[in-house]
């Protein structure tokens, strides 16, 4: 998809079919440990991931096995960063997500401090995905008395070409309430109009993905927790709608609000809690914690299956 198109993890339809990617199965060995929360777009061959880290930490790859690391997005932080979440220090940056709009890249991140809602999500752009970065201000905040947490964010763009409507919705959250869907202004770049939840689970949920495939609009979560290593309990869950607003529902037919949520991934062998999920095209990537290497996050790239009546596996 060219990069004035409205999309960037928006189809799964006609997205980076011309590239190879790794074998059936593979998995990205050779990569850089550290690698949270990664969210995946492919340009000339090329992909390019940005994850969790230090001013956002970007990797890139020509394969989706050996990857290497460039200069993080953020050399410096903005001063409302510190306005937003006063509690944040340095250049700590969570959950990004990249994606191509009005022929530019734009780069959704999130400021926060770890098991508190006093958080911010803001907004970068480039002309190049290896930057400069321009910050784009603050997108959505949340204070310790909402119920909701604002970071974990997720651009849809529910393309014409992939069968939509053409809108775009902004999600996010993570814990607290659950996760949250807010349609999304292109012209200003910012949500617009009232947000509702569509997920939410007692043990833990976060890091939302909405993407279209036929009818169906999916809706990816991470159930359960991160962030312990080969304790990690994370695992990826699915449901599906016809709008964008739900409700998701599994394979079961239970809703997503309800704790619902049709097995994706969960921890096996070496790899223990897959979570923080982004779909790109045909690719899905993940970070999950190697029992061989001491519990380290890594970066987990492959291609997504789907089921013959139309449910997403790995």
């Amino acid at each position: 998809a060219a990069l004035g198109a409205a999309v960037g993890a928006a189809s799964l339809a006609g997205c980076a079919d011309g590239v190879s990617g790794p074998a059936a199965g593979a998995t990205s060995l050779e990569d850089p440990a550290g690698a949270h929360d990664p969210t995946l777009i492919e340009r000339d061959g090329v992909f390019h991931v940005f994850t969790t880290g230090q001013g956002v930490q970007h990797l890139r790859s020509t394969d989706g096995r050996r990857w290497q690391r460039l200069a993080p997005a953020f050399p410096e932080a903005p001063a409302w960063w510190a306005q937003a979440v006063p509690a944040h220090r340095g250049l700590d940056v969570w959950a990004p997500k990249v994606f191509a709009l009005k022929g530019r890249y734009w780069l959704l991140y999130s400021i926060s401090t770890f098991g508190k809602n006093r958080s911010a999500i803001g907004l970068a752009s480039s002309d190049s995905l290896d930057g400069p970065w321009r910050d784009e201000g603050p997108m959505v905040k949340s204070v310790d008395t909402d119920d909701f947490n604002a970071i974990d964010p997720d651009l849809f763009v529910d393309a014409k070409d992939g069968g939509g409507d053409g809108r775009m919705w902004l999600s996010y959250g993570s814990f607290w309430g659950g996760l949250r869907v807010v349609e999304f202004d292109p012209a200003t770049m910012r949500p617009t109009g009232p947000t509702r939840f569509v997920a939410r689970n007692k043990g833990g949920i976060e890091a939302p993905t909405i993407v279209r495939r036929g009818e169906w609009i999916y809706l990816f979560v991470s159930h359960d927790l991160c962030c312990r290593g080969t304790a990690s309990t994370y695992n990826i869950r699915v449901g599906r709608a016809r709008s964008a607003e739900g409700p998701f529902l599994d394979r079961d037919g239970r809703d997503l609000m309800d704790g619902g949520g049709t097995l994706v991934e969960q921890g096996a062998g070496r790899w223990i809690g897959p979570g923080h999920q982004d779909v790109w095209g045909r690719w899905i990537v993940r970070h999950a914690y190697d029992a061989e290497d001491g519990g380290k996050p890594k970066l987990r790239f492959d291609e997504l299956r789907w089921t013959e009546d139309g449910w997403p596996r790995l």
